[in-house]
């Protein structure tokens, strides 16, 4: 399985706590983090599962909330 998680540099926190809780449901997870400057298509945060955008907003969402869309994805 692979994550990518997009995060304006503002978010970087956020985007590692993801990352961690990601990894603590599947350990097995590739995970691809990329930090950009400024928003991107409309955009400050976005979580994809492969190429299915998962999330993608202004701000961060919880993670539970990422990770039960994740969950019902697979």
């Amino acid at each position: 399985m692979l994550v990518t998680i997009i995060y304006n540099s503002d978010f970087h926190s956020e985007a590692s706590s993801l990352q961690n809780d990601i990894l603590q449901e599947w350990p097995d997870c590739n995970i691809n983090k990329m930090g950009v400057h400024n928003g991107f298509t409309g955009a400050r945060y976005q979580v994809q599962l492969h190429t299915d955008i998962i999330y993608r907003g202004q701000t961060p969402q919880d993670n539970a909330t990422i990770i039960n869309s994740i969950r019902e994805r697979l």
